[in-house]
């Protein structure tokens, strides 16, 4: 029974390791911007895509090992970084875009957020609106949790949680 005990408690501890290490440091909120009961403003934006960027999120509360960010340039020449959400739940977006490319979209900030940073809600593409949080600002891959398919997800591609 002991060595049972043992055993039970090294493999939680090793899954406790696992999940943290997934995981990345966070904003500092306590909740998800969708449990706040105050949101914040969603704002129209455009502009030029300078880059993509695929890597681990600085300002992450969730879960994901990458995040994915578009480096864009507004109209009156700031460069703007727009966080999508998890690689895994946005490559359906991200195989749709081109370097150089204009590009409508609606986002939000949060204040723990850098100057000229953006979480996206949904973008405008070829006239069609790819939306990527709900109007509670919850992502749609965060609807899979437990209940199969994401809401809202391209061929279902979004996997167990979002990167902000």
């Amino acid at each position: 029974m002991r060595k049972l005990l043992k055993l039970m408690i090294t493999i939680f501890a090793a899954l406790l390791f696992s999940v943290s290490a997934l995981a990345q440091k966070g904003t500092g909120e306590a909740t998800g911007i969708a449990q706040q009961a105050v949101k914040p403003p969603v704002i129209t934006l455009s502009g030029k895509l300078l880059e993509i960027k695929i890597g681990p999120c600085e300002n992450t509360t969730g879960w994901s090992a990458t995040g994915t960010h578009l480096i864009m340039q507004s109209k009156d020449g700031a460069k703007l970084n727009i966080h999508l959400g998890p690689t895994s739940a946005v490559e359906h977006v991200i195989d749709q875009l081109a370097i150089g490319q204009s590009l409508t979209f609606d986002a939000f900030r949060t204040e723990r957020l850098p100057d000229n940073a953006y979480i996206l809600k949904s973008l405008i593409l070829d006239g069609k609106v790819i939306h990527l949080r709900d109007k509670n600002l919850r992502p749609n891959w965060a609807y899979a949790r437990g209940k199969g398919r994401a809401q809202g997800m391209s061929q279902g591609r979004g996997r167990w949680g979002p990167c902000w």
